[in-house]
């Protein structure tokens, strides 16, 4: 997604893309992982070249501060001009959101621009954990910084629910609790959890 973003002029020039994870790899490593997923039509090779040239991993534990260190390290080689926003995408399980946030706050936090943090769902796994991590995130940044996200109402079929039944006369009368006693979702992908198990048990889609 950010590498069609970047093809299509959608990002400001100057964007720099670190990414952070517990795994040792390089940004080799990541290009051979995700090369099958990238789409490079013709007379793109070189916009797709200078897009890995603006690439840059970072290899560190998500509760020491020492390695967002050397995380804000490396993003600050990075922050030539006058103005350098950052925003952190937090792709990680809820059980890290506090230790990880807590250490962008301690370590990262932009000097020559705004922060933001992205949170992708699930936003905790109930009532009462979503409103923990919210209570420990209002005591870190204001709410104009957070951005919660659920890429799943990206679906097409999810966006286009309330079409379905609002404009189409056989189904309005009908989609309702008066005549729908039970619903059933199922959830198919052609590949497996992928070393993810221990995330579909507390948190994820089954939940």
């Amino acid at each position: 997604t950010i590498w069609y973003l970047y093809r299509d002029n959608l990002l400001p020039k100057q964007t720099k893309f670190v990414g952070y994870a517990r795994t040792k790899q390089t940004i080799q490593d990541m290009r051979e992982k995700s090369k099958t997923y990238m789409k490079v039509r013709p007379g793109e090779e070189d916009k797709f070249e200078e897009f890995w040239q603006n690439n840059m991993y970072v290899s560190g534990s998500y509760d020491k501060r020492v390695d967002f260190e050397l995380l804000n390290q490396e993003i600050s080689k990075n922050e030539k001009g006058l103005v350098a926003n950052r925003i952190f995408y937090l792709a990680v399980p809820p059980t890290v959101f506090e230790d990880v946030t807590v250490n962008i706050r301690n370590a990262c936090v932009a000097i020559k621009g705004y922060t933001r943090v992205i949170i992708e769902k699930p936003f905790g796994r109930d009532a009462d954990s979503s409103n923990k991590l919210s209570n420990h995130l209002a005591g870190l940044f204001k709410e104009e910084q957070i951005y919660r996200i659920d890429h799943y109402l990206g679906k097409e079929m999810v966006q286009n629910l309330m079409t379905i039944r609002f404009a189409n006369t056989i189904f309005c009368p009908s989609w309702n609790r008066e005549n729908i006693a039970s619903v059933l979702i199922s959830f198919k992908e052609p590949f497996g959890t992928e070393g993810r198990g221990g995330y579909f048990d507390d948190f994820g889609i089954l939940r």
